[in-house]
């Protein structure tokens, strides 16, 4: 998978608090439009259950660097997942998946940036899509059946927004990495 620079993402001001909790759990590839007041600490369900449910996909999208960014935000998942409404948790199933097995191809990457971390468990890979686990092929080919599905369901390129996604948390580590070391 390769990396190309992306175009910086900017979101109006109403998702300013929900892009608040994301920075405050070290997820930065969003911004506001305008500067907004300061943010006020949403507990970390509650983000997921939100950026689950939220209409705008870069919002959506950005449930997988938060999972590898905290990992141990994983435990919640399963539990939330039966609490949501329907489509909002066919969006938590699928993003969560999709970090799982991109932590996987990209482990040795992430820990020079991140350090030790808790591998993400597989919750719904195998049970919920029957697709293979996480080690298989370094999770390449969980990630490439899980593109697949929704792509045969969406007609949209879902590999190219799993490499996207990616690609925007690994240029943000990088330049963390710059700054402070």
């Amino acid at each position: 998978m390769t990396l190309a620079a992306p175009e910086p993402a900017i979101s109006t001001q109403p998702d300013a608090s929900l892009i608040g909790a994301l920075r405050a759990h070290g997820v930065r590839h969003l911004a506001v439009a305008e500067p907004a007041a300061p943010y006020s600490a949403v507990e970390s369900t509650s983000l997921i259950a939100h950026l689950a449910d939220h209409p705008d996909p870069r919002l959506r999208e950005a449930l997988i660097p938060l999972f590898l960014r905290q990992p141990e935000l994983a435990d919640q998942t399963p539990g939330l997942v039966d609490r949501l409404p329907p489509l909002a948790a066919n969006v938590l199933r699928h993003f969560y998946t999709a970090a799982v097995y991109l932590q996987r191809f990209w482990l040795s990457t992430l820990r020079m940036h991140l350090g030790g971390f808790p591998l993400l468990p597989d919750y719904f890979g195998r049970a919920h899509y029957g697709l293979p686990g996480p080690d298989d092929r370094f999770g390449e080919a969980g990630l490439r059946g899980l593109a697949r599905l929704y792509t045969d369901k969406t007609g949209l390129d879902w590999l190219s927004v799993y490499e996207s996604m990616m690609n925007l948390f690994l240029q943000q580590l990088n330049l963390e990495q710059r700054h402070h070391g």
